[in-house]
């Protein structure tokens, strides 16, 4: 640390990242959910779009409204 300092910072920034994250994984699963055999036909960007409606839709707390 006291030779190198920059080199130091640099790996303990770089070495502290996680290998996964938690909320790839999760957006992950949400798109197996939504990617089924009866939808197996829709484009990459109408699942980009959906879950991008999705994400924001939680982060405003919307919820859809029961009838």
């Amino acid at each position: 640390q006291t030779s190198y300092p920059n080199l130091s910072r640099m790996a303990l920034d770089i070495l502290s990242i996680p290998a996964m994250s938690a909320n790839l994984e999760r957006l992950f699963s949400s798109a197996k959910l939504l990617i089924s055999d009866l939808r197996n036909k829709l484009g990459i960007d109408i699942i980009e779009a959906f879950e991008c409606l999705k994400s924001w839709y939680k982060i405003k707390g919307w919820e859809a409204k029961s009838e």
